[in-house]
């Protein structure tokens, strides 16, 4: 899958997620003016569940984000710098892991990569 694909499916997935909370937003919005505590505590959780899905998937899009400019900055070719070592073995460790079939192994590492990469540029 081409990467203007995944980006696009990225989005329209994204999109789908913001109208749905909006919509489930919307509903609790209601049953908190409906004004029954029943009805405030129920209409609290249905506005806070969308809430939660937006912060995570937020999250996800932005560590795709650095993990695909993390992967362009290794394959730019440039000079590793000191400050790129922590991250260039987490991501060989990972490299390791995909090899030898450790799914587990292999995200943990290529998230510790992210992590060190994302330090290393600030």
């Amino acid at each position: 899958m081409s990467v203007a694909r995944e980006r696009i499916t990225a989005l329209v997935t994204f999109a789908i997620l913001v109208f749905y909370a909006g919509t489930i937003g919307w509903r609790g919005v209601l049953l908190v003016l409906d004004g029954r505590w029943q009805s405030v505590l129920l209409g609290l959780g249905v506005i806070i569940i969308p809430l939660v899905a937006l912060y995570a998937i937020w999250r996800l899009v932005l560590f795709a984000r650095d993990g695909e400019r993390m992967m362009q900055h290794l394959r730019s070719g440039a000079e590793p710098l000191a400050r790129d070592e922590q991250w260039r073995a987490h991501l060989a460790r990972a490299e390791e892991c995909r090899v030898a079939r450790d799914r587990q192994g292999e995200q943990s590492a290529y998230r510790q990569a992210v992590r060190a990469w994302r330090l290393s540029r600030s």
